[in-house]
């Protein structure tokens, strides 16, 4: 009977929880008003923020670093590699290639259980400056299945002769499995007369004056091998000896 009621109880708390809120909005305004109270009067007057002048150790070491590199915002040399056009980290990134797919088909794997689809994509990959590369990769979907092709043709490219008309250095005659290709070099303003997987690594490569024909069958898998196979047989160094380039 003596002791405390509940309503008395209940009331003691919420006096105590109304006392702890007061005191952290009091310290959150302080804490601001420090803040920006020292910012503003290091960037009028030039002289270091209010934070890193406090001799009071409750102060956070922390504040007091965050004050400092508030104060060097307005330096000219503040941020100044976001001017310039290369990007940060690694800047030697190689060629930029610029891909085309040349062919997606519809695939089919017969295992233990049934029939597994997938797809399988051919993607020709080049920078128009001697550089093209080819790759074919298959997975489940279409968008992985290229860019896994887009990968292995960036890996497996090579560097091809271009002759200062942006030719060919000579005829080329190749044959892969039932594809049978033709190119030949043409003078300027000719521009590229082929078509199919022929014409679209051509011009990957840089070429923009040359002939060039499918003899054979129309699959674009077979065409684009032969291509590269032709491009693979020139020998540069030949080339450059004959004063062809």
């Amino acid at each position: 009977r003596g002791g405390v009621s509940a309503g008395e109880s209940m009331a003691a708390r919420r006096i105590a929880m109304m006392l702890s809120a007061g005191v952290n909005i009091a310290l959150a305004a302080m804490m601001l008003v420090v803040l920006f109270g020292g910012f503003q009067a290091s960037k009028d007057l030039g002289a270091p923020s209010a934070l890193t002048t406090m001799k009071s150790a409750a102060v956070n070491p922390a504040l007091r670093s965050f004050s400092g590199k508030l104060a060097n915002l307005d330096r000219p040399d503040f941020c100044a590699w976001a001017e310039d056009d290369m990007p940060r980290g690694r800047r030697d990134r190689g060629p930029k290639f610029e891909e085309k797919l040349l062919q997606v088909r519809r695939i089919t794997k017969v295992v233990k259980g049934g029939k597994n689809m997938g797809f399988r994509a051919l993607v020709a990959v080049g920078d128009k400056n001697g550089k093209v590369g080819l790759g074919c990769a298959s997975a489940k979907e279409v968008m992985v299945a290229v860019e896994k092709a887009s990968m292995e043709a960036q890996k497996t490219a090579i560097t091809v002769p271009i002759t200062k008309e942006f030719s060919l250095p000579h005829r080329l005659d190749i044959q892969w499995g039932a594809a049978s290709v033709m190119m030949k070099p043409a003078p300027t303003g000719t521009g590229l007369v082929a078509g199919g997987a022929v014409r679209t690594i051509m011009e990957l490569a840089g070429y923009k004056n040359a002939r060039g024909k499918q003899l054979g069958t129309d699959n674009a898998l077979n065409n684009a091998k032969a291509v590269m196979e032709a491009f693979k047989s020139m020998e540069i160094e030949k080339i450059k000896a004959a004063g062809l380039l």
